[in-house]
C-alpha cells in the first residue's frame, strides 16, 4: 500500500512538472510571438511613415540630398522588417520598388514655376516640417553626421523659402510678360530682398538671384535706351525711378493669397 501511494505521488509530481514545463514553454512562445508581432508592426509603421515623407516631397524635390537619407532609412527599416515579417517576399518587393524609385529623375529646378494654391503651400510646408523633425531624430540616433544634417536642413529651409516666394514670382513673371513693368519690378524687388537676406547657401538660390537680375535688366533696358535718345535726359531719369515704397513688402508677399 505505501508503495502504491509513493508511485501515485511520484506520477502526480511528474505530471505537475511536465505541465509546468509545457506551460512555461507555451507562455514563452506566446511571449516571443507577441514581441515579434509588436516589432513587426513597429517597423512596418516606421517604414510606411518614411515612405510617406519621400512621396510627399516628390513634386517639389530638386535635389536628392534629403531623399537619399530617407531612402537609406526606409530600405534599412524594410530589411530589419524581413526578420519579423511572415511575408518576406512582400518586403523584398517593396525594397526593389524603393531602389527603382530612388533612381528616377528629380524635378528640375525652374525660375518660371507654376503657381501653388494656398492649400498646396500649406500642405507642403507641413510635410517639410515633419521631414525636418525626422532628420533631427536621425541625427540624434547617429544615422547622419552633424554636417550632413545641416546640409539637409538648409535644403528644407530653401524649399520653405521658395514656396513662400512662389506666387510672387509667378505674378512677377506674368506682369513682365503682359507689359506691366511697374508691378513686375516691385515684386522682383521684394523677391530679391528675401533671396539676399537669407543665409541659405544653395545653388538654387544663386540661380534665382541671377534670374531676377536678368529680369531687372529686361525691365530697365528699354527706358535706358529711351533716355539715351531723349533731349531731356534728366527729366527722363526722374520718370524712370519708381516709388517702391508705394506698396509695402508684406502686401506684395501676400498678394493673391486671399483669392485662393
Amino acid at each position: 500500500m505505501p508503495l502504491l501511494q509513493i508511485l501515485t505521488i511520484t506520477a502526480l509530481f511528474i505530471i505537475v512538472v511536465i505541465s509546468v514545463i509545457v506551460g512555461t514553454r507555451a507562455h514563452q512562445k506566446e511571449k516571443e510571438a507577441t514581441e515579434r508581432r509588436f516589432k513587426s508592426l513597429q517597423l512596418l509603421n516606421r517604414a510606411d511613415r518614411v515612405q510617406h515623407h519621400v512621396a510627399g516631397l516628390k513634386n517639389i524635390n530638386t535635389d536628392s540630398i534629403v531623399t537619399d537619407v530617407l531612402y537609406d532609412f526606409y530600405i534599412d527599416t524594410l530589411r530589419d522588417l524581413m526578420n519579423y515579417s511572415d511575408h518576406p517576399e512582400e518586403i523584398e518587393q517593396r525594397i526593389s520598388k524603393a531602389e527603382e524609385e530612388r533612381n528616377q529623375d528629380l524635378v528640375e529646378f525652374t525660375t518660371t514655376p507654376h503657381s501653388y494654391s494656398f492649400q498646396e503651400k500649406a500642405k507642403y510646408k507641413e510635410r517639410l516640417t515633419k521631414v525636418a523633425k525626422l532628420l533631427l531624430y536621425m541625427r540624434r540616433k547617429g544615422r547622419i553626421s552633424h554636417s550632413h544634417y545641416k546640409a539637409c536642413y538648409d535644403y528644407i529651409r530653401w524649399l520653405n523659402l521658395w514656396l513662400q516666394l512662389n506666387r510672387q514670382l509667378v505674378q512677377a513673371n506674368n506682369n513682365i510678360s503682359s507689359g506691366d513693368m511697374r508691378v513686375a519690378q516691385s515684386l522682383y524687388t521684394v523677391i530679391m530682398s528675401h533671396l539676399k537676406a537669407t543665409s541659405i547657401d544653395r545653388p538654387e538660390r544663386h540661380q534665382a538671384i541671377e534670374y531676377v537680375e536678368k529680369q531687372f535688366q529686361a525691365i530697365l533696358a528699354p527706358p535706358i535706351v529711351a533716355i539715351v535718345n531723349t533731349d531731356n535726359p534728366d527729366e527722363s531719369v526722374a520718370d524712370l525711378v519708381l516709388d517702391l515704397d508705394e506698396t509695402p513688402d508684406d502686401q506684395l508677399l501676400d498678394e493673391n493669397e486671399k483669392d485662393t
